[in-house]
């Protein structure tokens, strides 16, 4: 900061002018809120805050803003409104322009020595011509070219009717959501804007009302059902009570709607005047219910029975989880950490076998499914995989086309929710045996429902609830501090005779202390100590996202620590060495909601990341396509599900004391295989630990599957 723009700091209090981007320093990926190097007309170079996450190095912009005085950075502007512009001079046009796809700096030269500085006017003029004129450009390098020039001044038009709303980052979703209808959308139903993730209903209705929808009209009242709801599935839940809803929409909207005009809304239904859907998740909860009801009153058809014979010998409840699999077309495996399901499912294996029974296995998750293989020597998929399923598209196996499977074991099928539990269904036959196999003590399902939990529950399926833990385990404190955890009793953290010390509890109390030392262990002890990969082998899991322990933070400090020396990749975002997660399913690059992976390869010329997944697959991933892999040093618990880490470092501290249940703690201590590390003080791991709040979710199917609630018609 120099002394010009110190002097402009104290003289005037607002800014409002033309800057170019310099440098992105961090950008939030939920909300667009940005901190960016900026310099003016002038050559004066200083920071800008705000949900500028739009803005990309290069870009020139209008801002609109109010200086203010960072207690630790000093003087910078917090920006009100942030206008895109064309960048003016060479080397921003040069920038601009290498930005699409297929021009690179190369061509983006090229057109600037041809054109002149009105390039990116004439571009605009007839884009077809120029950009197709363009030597060495093949016929669909050409084709993206030009769509992605559209997409820029689309998405740039987007922006600047955005902008006065605080929505200017989302302009990219936005258009990639409504296409060609983006704008008409914003202007004559922006409460549509709710489908876009980020958006909400806040910002949707301001755009709403200042376009003059009238703040009681039943458009606005219906759209808030339809949200709430919607954030009610995000929850976990099915549905909420009526009073609930009314109660969620007054706050809402600031006034108190009719009932009546909140079940009236497209897609909602009151079952029983009480319980409100939307209309697909009652049909999806109805369908559900009855179809596994009758799959559970039905004789089994698989003429199997066998003793023990083998030479590793079975508990008597595991044997009956074994034989369970085999006498009822539906059964149910459970317990904790320790207590043998594997055992149980290896050995159903082997009897399929020797009966010529075909059987698959199968688990929500990549990861799941490669411990489910390597553990029972069985080829093991995930559900997608398994019934041929792109969402968006219908499964191969599917009603009229069952799966071809005698029997089917489905692990970690605590992970499912009710989606997923339907399209499973769906795609298998009546006559084949299913077995779900988990533990109902982790953390319910991301999305709607918890329907393995509630099989359990509705007592009309036989469930083998494993309990004795074995002697090898036991010798691992992770084991007994998991089933401490779960009987609601915080976990010894002395090692008892014969134990291994594998698990730790590191007390520190404020939250930059608990940073601090959860960077420590990961960056000196994970490798120094334990002799792994302190990338690889180590995974923080956070509740939280914002904060001085959050995800976000504990990312960036994680990263600077473990790869300080990176080359900086994918448009700056990432360094070659990363530790990354995708967050949604991208079915043609093999990348499911969940997988972690590492940034080992970058061709900004191609505009294409290579990526290694953690089970070892090289994928090829274009630019275009990495806006969903985010830094994975830190995690959280919910996308940790369903994998084991040989260490794991778990933050436990007061300022995440509101996500703290027994449930998630218990889910992060059973992740770490090697190691389990928790960070932060003791009174939250204990009242954390008290906190069972595992199935407290709005949820009908238990007793729709136990006959005691009627099925909607």
């Amino acid at each position: 900061m120099t002394s010009d723009t110190g002097q402009l700091f104290e003289s005037e209090a607002s800014f409002n002018g033309a800057v170019e981007v310099v440098h992105v320093i961090w950008v939030a990926e939920d909300d667009g809120f940005a901190v960016v190097e900026v310099r003016d007309d002038s050559g004066e170079e200083f920071v800008a805050t705000g949900t500028i996450g739009h803005l990309k190095p290069g870009e020139r912009a209008k801002l609109a803003g109010q200086w203010s005085e960072h207690q630790k950075y000093g003087p910078q502007v917090q920006v009100f409104s942030a206008l895109p512009m064309d960048p003016s001079d060479r080397a921003g046009q040069v920038a601009y322009l290498s930005s699409l796809r297929h021009i690179g700096p190369v061509r983006a030269e090229a057109l600037c020595d041809l054109h002149g500085a009105e390039v990116l006017e004439k571009i605009a003029a007839d884009p077809e011509s120029i950009i197709g004129s363009l030597p060495g450009l093949g016929a669909k390098q050409r084709e993206a070219a030009l769509e992605s020039w559209y997409e820029t001044r689309a998405v740039r038009d987007l922006h600047v009717e955005l902008a006065p709303h605080g929505l200017a980052h989302l302009a990219g979703k936005i258009h990639a959501r409504f296409g060609d209808k983006a704008m008409r959308t914003i202007r004559e139903d922006p409460y549509s804007l709710t489908e876009i993730d980020g958006v909400g209903f806040a910002r949707a209705d301001t755009i709403a009302i200042a376009a003059g929808f009238p703040p009681e009209s039943d458009r606005r009242a219906q759209a808030a059902s339809w949200y709430l709801l919607g954030e009610a599935e995000r929850r976990g839940h099915t549905h909420l009570p009526l009073g609930e809803l009314v109660s969620q929409a007054t706050r809402l909207l600031g006034y108190q709607p009719e009932p009546e005009v909140l079940t009236s809304a497209p897609g909602v239904v009151a079952e029983e005047g009480e319980r409100v859907y939307r209309q697909s998740t009652l049909d999806r909860e109805c369908w559900l219910a009855g179809d596994l009801k009758e799959r559970a009153a039905a004789e089994p058809v698989l003429d199997h029975s066998s003793e023990q014979s083998h030479d590793e010998k079975l508990t008597a409840e595991q044997w009956r989880a074994v034989l369970g699999a085999f006498g009822s077309r539906l059964s149910v495996v459970t317990g904790g950490p320790g207590v043998g399901k594997t055992v149980c499912t290896k050995e159903i294996v082997r009897e399929a076998k020797d009966a010529g029974v075909r059987i698959a296995l199968c688990a929500p998750t990549g990861r799941a499914a490669r411990r489910l293989a390597e553990a029972t020597g069985a080829e093991a998929m995930t559900i997608h995989r398994l019934l041929e399923w792109r969402p968006g598209s219908e499964p191969t196996y599917k009603p009229g086309h069952p799966l071809p499977v005698g029997l089917l074991v489905v692990d970690e099928a605590s992970m499912i929710n009710l989606h997923m539990a339907d399209v499973l269904l769906n795609g298998l036959g009546h006559d084949t045996h299913i077995v779900f196999v988990g533990d109902a003590d982790q953390l319910p399902p991301v999305g709607a429902g918890k329907p393995f939990a509630d099989l359990i529950e509705s007592g009309i399926v036989p469930v083998t609830r494993l309990t004795h833990i074995f002697r090898q385990a036991a010798r691992s404190m992770i084991t007994t501090a998991a089933h401490e955890v779960n009987q609601g009793r915080p976990p010894h953290l002395s090692p008892g005779p014969d134990q291994v010390q594998d698990f730790h509890f590191v007390e520190r109390v404020t939250p930059e202390r608990v940073r601090s030392a959860v960077v420590e262990m990961v960056g000196e002890r994970v490798g120094a100590g334990l002799g792994l990969d302190p990338i690889r082998d180590a995974q923080v899991l956070a509740p939280i996202y914002r904060g001085e322990a959050g995800i976000d933070v504990l990312n960036r400090e994680l990263q600077q620590a473990l790869n300080p020396d990176g080359k900086k990749a994918v448009s700056d975002r990432f360094r070659i060495g990363d530790r990354l997660i995708q967050t949604r399913n991208a079915y043609e690059f093999g990348l499911m909601n969940g997988t972690i992976c590492f940034l080992v390869d970058d061709d900004p010329d191609e505009e294409m990341a290579v990526l290694e997944t953690d089970d070892g697959q090289s994928v090829e991933l274009p630019y275009s396509e990495t806006g969903d892999l985010k830094l994975a040093y830190a995690i959280s618990v919910h996308k940790s599900q369903g994998c084991e880490i040989p260490v794991v470092i778990f933050v436990c501290h007061r300022s995440h004391s509101g996500m703290l249940s027994r449930p998630l703690i218990y889910t992060a201590i059973t992740r770490a295989r090697e190691m389990c590390v928790l960070v932060g003080d003791r009174p939250s791991l204990e009242v954390g630990v008290r906190r069972d709040e595992a199935g407290r979710r709005h949820s009908s199917f238990a007793p729709r599957l136990a006959g005691t609630l009627e099925q909607a018609p």
